[in-house]
């Protein structure tokens, strides 16, 4: 396999790391981590938590402070925290807007108070950090399972969301055959297993299906990111992905109806939420959505074609500035 640092998507710069440092220290992971706790740093992004009094839930998130700058509230999606899901966005995004990255419930250090495994569990979770931090409009982008939260929060606060940029995300016409599909079509015992892999191979199977590429680097080196990423809270993970699931036909009933600038991008090789359903979602969403879809991408265009997505979304925001 040929090697072009610059190329390599967020999960594929960790196991770069791994590779270059395990023989030496076993800590691939830490130094990953130093790697985009540096990156945030030199973009002022600050990690923060906040503990909810209200309900003993522990919030943690990036917050860049601009407040003289429009917020810009970004939502990751399943299967990592927010730094490594929007890090080729932030250098362009922070010379905007003030950043706001929340990590999800059962994502880095966030856990709830209580059991907590619904979208609407994670709509609350961004409502009341929103409301802690006192933002009263905020423009909102969301991945894929991030998507789906972003556009139910989105419905419920139509008079604070300014525009969204919702990309390769399961919204609407995603229903149980397609689970089945994506489920047969990567040889995975359950969607769950494949979202949430305990084992190397699963871990292969889900960098396979972000980003569209294989990986070939020594099982071993998927051992630490799966100890620090999944194994600790494998079944609460998994009971996401499970609640999702069971919740697809009240997000197929949505009639969801905007007056704001949409931007809708998608990988043209996603076999999680194909291109057609990106789509169709445009067509529901009316003549203020824009769709755009970037060739030989999989679910994960804005980081593994980052040049071109950051291009879309440059556009799109500039065209929308009041």
């Amino acid at each position: 396999m040929k090697i072009m640092f610059k190329s390599y998507s967020s999960l594929r710069v960790i196991l770069l790391f791994s590779a270059i440092s395990f023989l030496v220290s076993c800590s691939g992971y830490k130094i990953a981590e130093r790697h985009l706790n540096g990156k945030m740093k030199r973009f002022d992004l600050v990690q923060l938590t906040w503990v909810n009094e209200l309900n003993g839930d522990t919030v943690e998130y990036w917050d860049n402070s601009n407040l003289d700058k429009p917020v810009m509230l970004l939502v990751h999606g399943f299967w990592a925290t927010s730094k490594y899901q929007f890090d080729k966005q932030i250098k362009m995004l922070t010379e905007d807007y003030r950043i706001v990255m929340p990590n999800l419930y059962h994502f880095g250090n966030t856990r709830p108070g209580s059991e907590k495994y619904s979208i609407q569990d994670q709509v609350d979770l961004l409502i009341n950090l929103l409301q802690e931090l006192k933002i009263e409009t905020y423009s909102l982008m969301g991945v894929s399972y991030g998507g789906l939260i972003g556009i139910e929060l989105a419905n419920m606060n139509k008079d604070k969301v300014n525009q969204m940029i919702l990309f390769d995300a399961p919204i609407k016409y995603v229903d149980t055959n397609d689970i089945n599909s994506i489920t047969d079509f990567y040889n995975a015992p359950s969607i769950e297993e494949l979202f949430v892999p305990e084992k190397p191979e699963g871990l292969k199977k889900l960098i396979l299906l972000a980003t569209g590429k294989k990986s070939h680097l020594p099982k071993i080196l998927f051992m630490e990111f799966l100890k620090e990423a999944y194994t600790y809270n494998l079944l609460d993970k998994r009971a996401l992905i499970t609640s999702m699931i069971n919740g697809l036909e009240e997000y197929q009933s949505r009639h969801y109806e905007f007056d704001i600038p949409i931007l809708l991008i998608w990988g043209e090789d996603d076999m999680v939420v194909s291109a057609s359903k990106g789509l169709l979602l445009q067509k529901h969403l009316g003549i203020k959505c824009k769709y755009h879809v970037i060739k030989k991408a999989a679910h994960m265009p804005n980081m593994t074609n980052s040049k071109e997505f950051n291009s879309l979304l440059y556009n799109f925001l500039n065209s929308t500035i009041q």
